[in-house]
């Protein structure tokens, strides 16, 4: 509110200024002055309450605050005081950049030149942390994002297998195993038969005629003994006979 007052109350002095330099007419000295010490005014409104606003805490207004001053009054400790706020925001390489700016435009070397330095050298090492943790979410985010494109083509894979086996079930292990061991353990009936060649007539095997030639041998030996003579004895005699 107090910033809209001051800008109101200065504003006919900026538009007599303006209409003077459009018609040609000589600025008094006075009106010089007076438009210097507006400004002048404006840039303290400015940075008291940058100051303030620092003291708060509240970095982001008290940068717009110092930044503000510095465009109504651009003084090289304006620039010191926009370097301490990025610092404050974490924004190390702008901090650095404000720091310099203020040791070169300062006409002569400030007091806290040695300590500037000493802040641009740690807002340096400060900002290539930032840079090497930026690359390195940079690169943890690509390599998740190339999981996750992994995954979800296994996923669509095994999704793919699922309905080729789905449309075509497979004959099951275990069934597959039983047949073939079945047919191990019963050969098939047309091998045993052909190794065991064809049948032969009774009146071909061996044993039948053995058989037969057994039978005529005892029949031949009972007919002799029913017909020889007495035949002599042939057990030892004894005493009595």
């Amino acid at each position: 509110m107090r910033s809209l007052i001051r800008s109101r109350r200065i504003e006919p002095r900026a538009l007599s200024l303006a209409l003077a330099l459009a018609l040609g007419t000589p600025v008094p000295a006075v009106a010089q002055d007076a438009a210097a010490s507006a400004t002048e005014d404006a840039a303290r409104e400015r940075f008291s309450e940058g100051n303030l606003a620092y003291d708060l805490g509240e970095f982001d207004r008290a940068l717009k605050a110092f930044s503000e001053a510095y465009r109504l009054k651009p003084l090289p400790a304006f620039l010191f005081n926009i370097a301490q706020c990025h610092r404050q925001l974490k924004n190390p390489s702008r901090a650095a950049f404000f720091y310099r700016r203020y040791l070169s435009l300062s006409q002569e070397e400030p007091a806290n030149a040695d300590v500037v330095r000493e802040l641009i050298a740690e807002m340096d090492t400060q900002a290539r942390v930032q840079e090497e943790q930026r690359l390195e979410r940079e690169r943890f985010a690509r390599d998740r994002e190339l999981q996750k494109a992994r995954e979800q083509a296994a996923l669509a894979e095994a999704r793919a297998n699922e309905a080729r086996l789905a449309a075509n079930p497979p004959v099951a292990p275990e069934q597959n195993g039983a047949s073939q061991a079945l047919a191990l353990q019963v050969p098939d009936a047309s091998v045993k038969t052909a190794e065991a060649g064809p049948s032969k007539p009774w009146t071909r095997r061996w044993y039948v005629w053995a058989g037969a030639g057994a039978v005529a041998v005892l029949a031949g030996g009972a007919v002799w003994l029913a017909t020889a003579p007495n035949p002599r004895d042939t057990t030892l005699g004894t005493v009595g006979r």
